[in-house]
């Protein structure tokens, strides 16, 4: 009897041991009603594919395609010529407010943007930056998708981002890269593009830069181009720029206030300090208000006002947010002496 029961007792206790490895080991098996007997056919079990659709969805319908016309008289020929150059714009308001660069609609005669349910509208220009290579036009229009939009959005590098826009005229196509680096690069001197590895192609310029979800994060403005062996414009693959949405959004809300946007200037090169603290003064433009004011290459600049000047691109932008007209003190450390000198702020064209 006893022999019995230690058989039942060993057999129960392996089969639980048994059991719990087996539990252990499939996670399917412990969920209940929710079995997957997938695991004892021969079918594959897939798993959730990665997908941007989504994020298409939400922007994709805000891209338009802009179609710059420029109507020329040639030399050979009585009759105008009629080019089109093709581009790409952002939906940014109900209202018809649409961003997008500059050199796209250059010179235009006419400007019709095509939008996504396939309708055609002819834009006016509301303003221009060529600062920022950004344009606004608006269009006349019900029905508009805009573009999601967000505050100051949380970028990084290495995030991923998708490009949207019409290259080539072929309709609207995606693209998708990271974000590579926030660079100054050769473009500007006052704001740090977007670089990213997404593909730009003729047509992508004034397009969305999304990221993952959907929401606008820059417009696209170019790759970066050099010069082969031959001298030969060569476009290098891998790196695309972007303005920052910000920025661009800045722009844009000054320029339908006022129909442009207006920056200060006080005409000086810098480098930071390499010795310390402040900015060492490497160039002055003649006739600038530094000129007038007194500023010497080889000062190293203290303080801008309120600012203490220890970032050069922040100075440059503290600068440039300042009307023209106002007059700014510099502290300047110049040979060890501190002077202060009054500067009027003068307008950037």
């Amino acid at each position: 009897m006893l022999k019995t029961i230690s058989f039942i007792f060993k057999s129960i206790l392996i089969g639980v041991v048994v059991s719990s490895i087996i539990l252990l080991l499939v996670p399917d098996l412990r969920k209940g009603s929710d079995i997957s007997w997938a695991l004892f056919s021969k079918q594959k079990v897939t798993q959730e594919k990665l997908s941007f659709n989504h994020a298409v969805n939400a922007a994709g319908p805000a891209v338009v395609n802009i179609y710059s016309i420029d109507s020329t008289v040639s030399f050979n020929r009585r009759q105008p010529v009629e080019r089109i150059s093709i581009g790409s714009g952002v939906i940014m308001t109900e209202s018809g407010y649409i961003l997008t660069c500059q050199h796209v609609i250059e010179n235009a005669n006419s400007i019709l943007v095509g939008l996504q349910d396939g309708r055609r509208v002819e834009a006016q220009i509301i303003g221009k930056d060529p600062i920022t290579d950004l344009a606004v036009l608006r269009i006349n229009a019900d029905n508009l998708h805009v573009i999601p939009q967000q505050d100051n959005p949380d970028m990084r590098v290495g995030d991923v981002v998708l490009a949207i826009g019409n290259p080539y005229d072929l309709g609207q196509t995606i693209t998708q890269g990271i974000v590579s680096r926030f660079s100054q690069s050769l473009l500007a001197n006052y704001f740090d593009y977007i670089q990213t590895d997404a593909v730009l192609n003729e047509g992508n310029s004034g397009g969305a830069l999304v990221d993952s979800n959907g929401y606008l994060v820059g417009i696209n403005n170019a790759n970066y181009k050099t010069l082969d062996s031959r001298r030969r414009v060569k476009e290098v693959e891998g790196v695309s720029f972007a303005i920052p949405y910000d920025l661009a959004k800045k722009v844009m809300d000054e320029m339908i206030t006022n129909g442009k946007v207006t920056r200060g200037v006080l005409g000086f090169g810098g480098q930071e300090n390499p010795l310390g603290d402040g900015i060492l003064v490497t160039s002055v433009t003649p006739s600038s208000p530094a000129e007038v004011s007194g500023l010497h290459v080889g000062d190293i600049v203290v303080s801008v006002d309120t600012l203490a000047a220890n970032d050069l691109r922040k100075t440059l932008d503290f600068i440039s947010n300042t009307l023209p007209g106002k007059t700014m003190e510099l502290k300047v450390n110049r040979n060890k002496t501190l002077l202060t000198i009054p500067i009027v702020v003068a307008e950037l064209k």
